[in-house]
């Protein structure tokens, strides 16, 4: 009996270790922003799970003194100061991170993600980790269903919508948006 007391009182330990171990290397900064997009969870899988955007399981890990995605380290990435924000986005103090591989140009300072793929700092618009070109920083809106927009443009998934009017665009469900002229599905014009 005293041998499975023991027994139980190690397994509870390490179980409680391994706990505070996955919460230490679960991202950094603020209680809030802390383990968003950061999940332990393996519920995961399958056809659900199409890449890491879809899915709760996150392939960053930050060590003592390394980061890897996916298992393969990423070099010159600063553990101390590495973030993993959402959707296969991540920061440290220089850089900012896109599926593990450096986004040229960003700005870490600045970087913040939006959704459904998109981010931005203070000088650009990404989609995917890849800079849209001509977006505005400054007047660019998430919209939903993969829509966005900026005070010259609508996008969808990164891609200008052509013609659309970012004035009177507005978006209605399952993909389908409008303007005062025309409707959209999925980014293309219905004609």
């Amino acid at each position: 009996m005293r041998h499975l007391t023991t027994i139980i009182i190690l397994c509870a330990g390490l179980a409680s270790a391994l706990t505070a171990t996955a919460q230490r290397h679960c991202g950094r900064g603020d209680a809030a922003e802390r383990c968003r997009g950061c999940r332990h969870e393996y519920n995961c899988g399958g056809d659900a799970c199409r890449d890491y955007r879809d899915c709760r399981e996150s392939p960053y890990f930050i060590g003592d003194n390394d980061v890897f995605f996916d298992g393969q380290k990423i070099k010159g990435a600063s553990a101390s100061s590495f973030r993993i924000l959402r959707e296969g986005y991540a920061k440290d103090s220089w850089n900012v991170y896109y599926l593990g591989r450096v986004i040229k140009g960003a700005s870490a300072d600045s970087f913040t993600t939006l959704g459904w793929g998109y981010a931005k700092d203070t000088w650009n618009v990404y989609f995917d980790g890849k800079k849209i070109k001509g977006a505005s920083s400054d007047s660019f809106q998430l919209l939903r269903d993969g829509y966005a927009k900026d005070t010259w443009n609508v996008y969808f998934r990164g891609k200008k919508v052509d013609g659309a009017s970012p004035e009177t665009f507005r978006c209605d469900d399952h993909g389908y948006a409008r303007d005062t002229w025309h409707s959209y599905r999925h980014g293309q014009r219905l004609r």
